[in-house]
């Protein structure tokens, strides 16, 4: 039997407030000649932020996203169902040119709804059958306008309209702790040593491939930071791309500046790398596993051991530049 995974948006409950009023027998009797009445709607919390985000794990089991919220302005709870009707709103997502449409045959969601009598507030439900069919690399959207209300409600026009946003990560994405040893025969690596602890981002490229990524210089990018006679340093066009394989062994780890697909970073420009098989970088480094290495991923711990070297012919003719004996521990989701 399949898993389905409910995805709630936080604080979604606490999203409707009720307004009292003062008594008036002036008002209540008609005396003033103006007589309030209440004007009741069925509006869209979330709408005042715009969108509702949601990261998916790379699964081929069925998630549920939890949103949006729909509720009712109204003094009173109601005694009957208010049954709403949404429509789909691609405009909102058009508007954002940093989002792709989300593909109409990779969610399901029932545009009609009701808030039971005696409740306040509900939330509808999308689901995705099979995030695994989405592209890590893209930021989907998929825009919600609620249409229509009954039993006496309107819909309130300035709260009618929000985006869902939805990203993939896959169980390897995060944030990780790092340990190990590194060195550098090269005659300037005399100089260099690790700084260990470091921290790694591991960020979602495929449904099973990372980017590992540091915060170098205010950037989050694919690199190595050492010390070099004890100030901060890194290698120019240097850091990994890792792929893991169905048993969770690293099938394969390169040079991301060596793979002119990739976007150019402070660190370096791939698009002058070699490309495949080696994934050299304009400056001829390379990475490749060291086999002796456990070079996998513990879904238990979920911690990798991994020992690779890093090539540059050009400085070290004979071998590797460079050794790496490291231990990433996962510490939480990335921010």
């Amino acid at each position: 039997m399949k898993n389905i995974f409910k995805l709630t948006f936080i604080g979604a409950a606490l999203m409707v407030a009720f307004t009292g009023c003062l008594k008036d027998k002036g008002f209540d009797n008609g005396d003033y000649g103006v007589r309030v009445n209440e004007i009741r709607a069925v509006s869209l919390p979330q709408a005042v932020a715009g969108s509702v985000s949601f990261a998916l794990f790379s699964s081929n089991s069925p998630q549920i996203l939890a949103a949006p919220v729909f509720a009712l302005e109204a003094i009173n709870t109601q005694s009957s169902n208010v049954n709403v009707q949404f429509a789909l709103k691609p405009d909102l997502v058009a508007a954002d040119p940093t989002l792709t449409l989300l593909p109409a045959d990779q969610y399901n969601v029932n545009l009609a709804a009701t808030i039971a009598a005696g409740q306040a507030l509900d939330t509808l439900e999308i689901t995705i059958p099979q995030s695994s069919n989405l592209d890590p690399n893209l930021i989907y959207g998929l825009g919600l306008e609620l249409v229509s209300a009954d039993n006496g409600f309107q819909v309130a026009s300035n709260m009618k309209e929000v985006l869902i946003k939805i990203t993939v990560k896959n169980k390897y994405d995060g944030l990780y702790d790092v340990t190990g040893s590194y060195s550098d025969v090269s005659p300037a690596g005399a100089n260099f040593s690790g700084r260990y602890p470091l921290e790694y981002y591991l960020v979602t490229t495929g449904p099973s491939s990372v980017n590992v990524c540091m915060d170098i210089n205010g950037e989050i990018t694919p690199g190595y930071l050492f010390s070099n006679a004890g100030a901060g340093s890194y290698y120019g066009s240097f850091g990994s791309q890792v792929t893991f394989d169905a048993n969770d062994n690293i099938a394969d780890m390169h040079n991301y500046f060596g793979d002119p697909a990739n976007p150019a970073t402070a660190v370096g420009n791939p698009g002058l790398g070699s490309g495949a098989p080696n994934f050299a970088s304009a400056n001829g480094r390379r990475i490749t596993l060291d086999p002796t290495g456990m070079n996998k991923y513990d879904n238990a711990t979920r911690t990798v051991k991994v020992k690779y070297f890093m090539l540059q012919p050009s400085v070290v003719p004979n071998g590797p530049r460079a050794f790496f004996d490291e231990t990433w521990v996962y510490t939480g989701p990335r921010p």
